[in-house]
């Protein structure tokens, strides 16, 4: 993507599959490398987009598409399957 941050993060975070700080240091819940190469990969793409921009615009949502043009699966399969994950 072209995208250049400061740090990668993995925690025991309860309540988000992975976020961005205004500094660049993308942050993933443990949990997620138990999900579908799919959905790691669109959680790669959705917060390497919130590098170039920080919220959930329109922009933000195109800047997703072109990287990950099927975006909205694993955006699915998280919101039906990601409770089954262990936690």
């Amino acid at each position: 993507m072209g995208v250049t941050y400061s740090g990668i993060c993995i925690r025991d975070v309860r309540f988000r599959w992975a976020s961005c700080t205004a500094a660049g240091t993308l942050t993933f819940n443990w949990r997620a490398v138990q999900a579908p190469i799919m959905v790691i990969d669109y959680l790669v793409v959705h917060e390497l987009a919130h590098v170039l921009q920080s919220n959930h615009s329109e922009e933000f949502w195109n800047i997703v598409a072109v990287h990950a043009p099927s975006w909205d699966k694993p955006r699915a399969w998280l919101r039906q399957n990601g409770g089954l994950l262990e936690w």
